[in-house]
């Protein structure tokens, strides 16, 4: 087995393992409980889990999908997230080569954000206000080893300059921030919430201000189209104010960004006739 191999194995375990303990943190954050104790146990008989039953992916398989004490149905959800992670740490690792921890990083906030805003429609500071930190000291740390240690460190597209990084958060934030506040004076009533603005600022601190503007594209499309969806197989009633989490599509739109999105940019371009 080649080294590449076995370190494509690693980044899909990796990022099951890191996933598995998502699953703690969407589940405890937002009822307020801790994510160290106690260790994990069934929430329906309380019973604990054991090391061997709390393998990412393979325990829910092996127990098919249900508590070994209680046979209470463990939700699919657990595996989907594990696999969710392991897949993405695994493109990340494809698509970023040695910088891929860089990128795991994000990955984990964005899934932990997502499954969180749906179940509470809340997007917790640890993502958005988190993002934002870490995308400038990413920047700044990448920029001044590439600029005193090693050319190598700005080959990797999470190599922002620190001042495209700091454009990137005002832009995203200030741009989300207006929509916000002329949709609240429009509808009277709050038009989107302060954590979608706050996660538009971290993509832009970490990717750039065009990175925010086509993830929020990218997120207004596939959040329509879902939405959409929805109501066509009457999921959910059309009402005035219908209330959908915006995170999540916030959070594909990134992903997009993250895997396509120059050559996105560039299509678009050449089909304006701005680029040969």
């Amino acid at each position: 087995m080649s080294l590449y191999t076995i370190l494509c194995v690693f980044s899909f375990l990796m990022g099951a393992v890191i996933s598995s303990f998502l699953n703690v943190v969407i589940w405890r954050v937002p009822r307020g409980e801790s994510i160290v104790s106690p260790p994990s146990h069934c929430p329906k008989c309380g019973a604990g889990i054991k090391w061997y039953q709390n393998i990412p992916i393979v325990s829910w398989l092996a127990l098919r999908g249900r508590c070994a004490a209680c046979k209470t149905p463990i939700s699919p959800r657990y595996i989907f997230v594990e696999t969710l992670g392991g897949c993405l740490f695994l493109a990340a690792f494809l698509h970023y080569g040695v910088f891929a921890p860089l990128a795991w990083l994000w990955i984990a906030l964005m899934i932990a954000g997502s499954f969180i805003d749906f179940d509470c429609q809340l997007l917790p500071d640890f993502v958005t206000i988190g993002g934002m930190v870490w995308g400038v000291a990413c920047s700044c740390a990448l920029w001044a080893l590439a600029n005193y240690a090693s050319p190598v460190f700005a080959d990797t597209p999470l190599a922002v300059h620190p001042v495209a990084s700091l454009a990137g958060l005002v832009f995203g934030f200030g741009l989300l921030w207006v929509i916000r506040a002329v949709g609240t004076k429009v509808f009277k009533r709050e038009a989107m919430g302060m954590g979608d603005v706050l996660l538009v600022g971290a993509v832009g601190a970490i990717f750039g201000p065009v990175a925010a503007l086509v993830t929020l594209v990218v997120a207004s499309i596939v959040g329509s189209i879902v939405g959409l969806s929805q109501i066509a197989a009457a999921k959910i009633k059309l009402g005035r104010f219908t209330e959908i989490p915006f995170g999540p599509y916030l959070c594909i739109g990134c992903l997009v960004w993250m895997f396509r999105g120059p050559q996105i940019v560039g299509w678009y371009l050449h089909l304006l006739g701005l680029r040969a």
